[in-house]
């Protein structure tokens, strides 16, 4: 084969056998991860995931403050009767404010709601099952949430486009982890 038919099929794009097989390549070699190493990624993952709904504590001090305000108020509602309704709306309001900024995880529910310590008879969040699916699981993107068609070779998650590839590479693949 004479050196211009190698060179058009080249441009062309036939594969053409090099005549060196130990080729070295400049990309980044990619690093495949194991079952394990894409378990405890996962798990990883999720904790973080779980952890997104922490709240900040109150800080004791605050917390007096609060308590001392609540105490002010009270003496101001039995001196004046037309203000009751007044400080009433405004405590309704504030304990709907404490109650959203309470966020709490899964787990800290469970925990604080005593299932455990139900008979076994009763259904609770923990006890309660499903039949199993009829059909196979299906294959999300891990960045949009679309149908996915594609996984990671890393690490195993799907994605769905070149776009939602590239973000995946970018900030969620285990390149950071390893």
């Amino acid at each position: 084969m004479s050196s211009k038919s190698r060179s058009f099929q080249a441009a062309v794009g036939f594969g053409v056998v090099s005549s060196t097989p130990d080729r070295q390549t400049s990309r980044i070699p990619r690093i495949v991860f194991d079952e394990a190493a894409r378990r405890k990624a996962q798990e990883r993952h999720l904790e973080e995931l779980q952890q997104d709904n922490y709240a900040a504590d109150i800080p004791d001090a605050a917390e007096q403050e609060v308590l001392s305000s609540a105490r002010k108020k009270r003496i101001l509602e039995d001196e004046d009767p037309a203000a009751r309704t007044s400080m009433n709306k405004r405590q309704k309001r504030a304990s709907v404010k404490r109650i959203l900024l309470q966020k709490k995880n899964l787990a800290t529910l469970i925990q604080e709601s005593n299932i455990e310590s139900m008979p076994p008879e009763v259904p609770t969040y923990l006890t309660a099952a499903a039949a199993p699916s009829r059909f196979p699981p299906r294959k999300l993107c891990s960045v949009c949430g679309y149908f996915s068609q594609y996984n990671c070779m890393r690490c195993g998650m799907r994605y769905c486009s070149i776009t939602c590839r590239d973000t995946h590479n970018e900030t969620r693949c285990l390149k950071y982890t390893a």
